[in-house]
């Protein structure tokens, strides 16, 4: 039967227990990593004296019983599988009981690895929310928070335990992002968000965490969002194109009017072929994103669209498709300059100025426009049905007005309070 005996071979105060682990031949030592002083402890019984303090007898007892348990139940385990019962397998029992890791790529104690382990996983994964396996692009932003986190980690020389990530981590990790990558502030909030989201796997999967990842103070406040919709003018422009000579054009032309009319991420756009068209109504049995089923009206430029081929839609490829719009766009004078955003080629950053209207269009246009063009005409609950979005801020999030519109209602304001002063008598 395996023994455990547990003494003190030192003679300067407190003493780290020396443990000794037998069965048959095998016969290992380790420091068990628990002190007590000289005085109260016997290696006659193996056990704190009768004479020690109670507080002492109660700690030192309660926590070898725990570790021997410990220990023997390791055995049980690791003996029958063939694994070699060494002084180095019972450090590591020790280490495993007062839960030191083996070392900096242990996922229970740093968050690194853990994060990298989670990445791992999710590529089986299926979303609780729409029950599809985790999308490349998610994993992909997954792996690129990770790469940011592995910099700092370099730059501060340091390895973060997952009970680390608090609020003095966040304010490191946001300054670096800020001063020294330079990032705008929407990309460091979804860096936090989904630092905050792995850590909150973490605490489920029953690891420490800090509980300040819980504070109000755990995000960043995202850029106000610079986005470039058509409105139903320029749509039309669009739509009277005549662009029968270019056919990379005339596609990615019926592309955006199916987009603009539709409310359709990208991803469904893609397998827009595939969905159950009717004469007057596109049914989608579940959306790539959200699952969500949805029917969508025909607008009468669609309807002209799908006459026009046959119910058969061009094939979407995201890349081309954001040149081609653009410059379908040019062709059809969408030259306003309006203030956007555009990546500078020397930083690789986005830079906020203004540019030329046509320059600004890409795939996310599609889904603005539609929103944009409907809000306040129709109820919110009606254009979220056929939008897919779950909640109304996000909704919100994409409805947007031009400054010129925003400054057009006013002097349409002031010019209608002019009119009613203007019948006004002085008396």
């Amino acid at each position: 039967m395996a023994t455990i005996q547990f003494k003190s071979l030192a003679k300067k105060d407190p003493v780290n227990l020396n443990m000794r682990f037998f069965h048959n031949k095998i016969n290992c030592y380790a420091k068990s990593n628990v002190f007590v002083d000289n005085k109260d402890w016997s290696n006659k019984t193996y056990k704190v004296k009768q004479t020690a303090p109670d507080d002492t007898k109660k700690y030192v007892n309660e926590t070898i019983d725990s570790l021997s348990k410990f220990v023997l139940n390791s055995f049980k385990l690791d003996f029958p599988k063939g694994e070699q019962i060494d002084s180095d397998w019972l450090v590591r029992q020790v280490d495993l009981f007062h839960g030191k890791p083996n070392d900096f790529d242990d996922y229970r104690y740093y968050f690194a690895p853990f994060v990298k382990k989670f990445i791992e996983e999710s590529k089986t994964r299926l979303n609780p929310q729409n029950g599809k396996q985790i999308s490349d692009k998610t994993i992909q932003n997954y792996t690129t928070t990770l790469t940011r986190l592995k910099e700092y980690e370099v730059l501060k020389g340091m390895k973060l335990k997952t009970k680390e990530i608090d609020l003095k981590f966040h304010a490191g990790f946001t300054s670096y992002l800020k001063l020294d990558k330079k990032y705008s502030n929407t990309l460091i909030e979804k860096y936090i968000s989904q630092i905050k989201y792995f850590v909150k796997e973490a605490k489920i999967e029953g690891y420490e965490t800090s509980a300040e990842i819980e504070s109000s103070k755990f995000t960043f406040v995202r850029d106000e969002p610079i986005d470039t919709y058509l409105n139903e003018n320029e749509i039309d422009i669009i739509f009277n194109l005549d662009l029968s000579k270019n056919k990379s054009l005339d596609d990615a032309r019926d592309l955006l009017i199916v987009g603009v009319w539709t409310g359709l991420r990208v991803s469904d756009l893609k397998r827009i072929n595939s969905f159950n068209i009717s004469e007057n109504r596109i049914s989608i049995a579940g959306t790539e994103k959200n699952n969500a089923i949805v029917e969508i009206p025909i607008h009468p430029q669609l309807k002209y669209v799908l006459e026009k081929r046959n119910n058969i839609l061009p094939e979407l490829t995201e890349q081309n498709f954001n040149k081609n719009i653009k410059k379908v766009c040019e062709e059809a004078k969408i030259n306003e300059v309006i203030l956007g955003n555009i990546k500078d080629p020397k930083t690789n950053r986005k830079k906020v100025d203004f540019y030329e209207k046509y320059k600004l269009i890409s795939t996310h246009t599609c889904r603005r426009s539609f929103v944009s063009n409907h809000y306040g005409k129709l109820d919110d609950k009606t254009i979220m049905a056929i939008s897919t979005h779950k909640s109304h801020s996000q909704f919100l999030r994409y409805v947007k007005t031009t400054l010129k519109e925003h400054a057009s209602k006013l002097e349409e304001y002031w010019t209608t309070k002019e009119g009613l002063k203007s019948n006004l008598k002085i008396v």
